[in-house]
């Protein structure tokens, strides 16, 4: 995987034309593909690790507010701090300093239940463990009054 930091070779897509899943299209045709080594429908979708570093040091191209990323998931259900700023994985997750960020990170993960894997294939299941889709959203936090 890619850092944080690391120049990625984004694909683009071609004029007119924009990358905007929703959440069960990119769980089945994405990471469920992407777990099981199959072709993607597009290969569109970078991986590097999410949680490396601060949002706004992610390879983001495009003019969008959302981008998504393969990445190995987080061992925190709350809040991972970094460089400065953080990542609320729960909605509910406070911030550390009691800030709002215009970052939000949401993670899909396959239901181990829906992937056939043979018993023996640790590689797979594995990679059904570790592997989330990312959305990275920039949200505009409410101003105070």
């Amino acid at each position: 995987m890619a850092t944080g930091g690391q120049a990625l070779n984004r694909p683009t897509l071609p004029a007119g034309y924009r990358f905007s899943p929703n959440n069960d299209d990119l769980i089945v045709y994405y990471l469920k593909r992407k777990v099981l080594g199959q072709q993607l429908p597009a290969d569109i979708i970078p991986t590097t690790d999410v949680y490396a570093s601060s949002p706004n040091k992610l390879p983001l191209g495009g003019e969008a507010n959302e981008w998504f990323f393969f990445s190995t998931r987080s061992k925190d259900d709350d809040v991972i701090e970094l460089d400065g700023g953080y990542y609320a994985i729960d909605p509910e997750g406070s911030s550390p300093d009691g800030k709002e960020t215009e970052w939000m990170v949401e993670e899909f993960r396959v239901n181990p239940e829906f992937v056939p894997v043979n018993n023996d294939d640790r590689s797979t299941q594995e990679k059904i463990e570790n592997l989330v889709a990312c959305k990275i959203s920039r949200v505009q936090p409410e101003p105070e009054w």
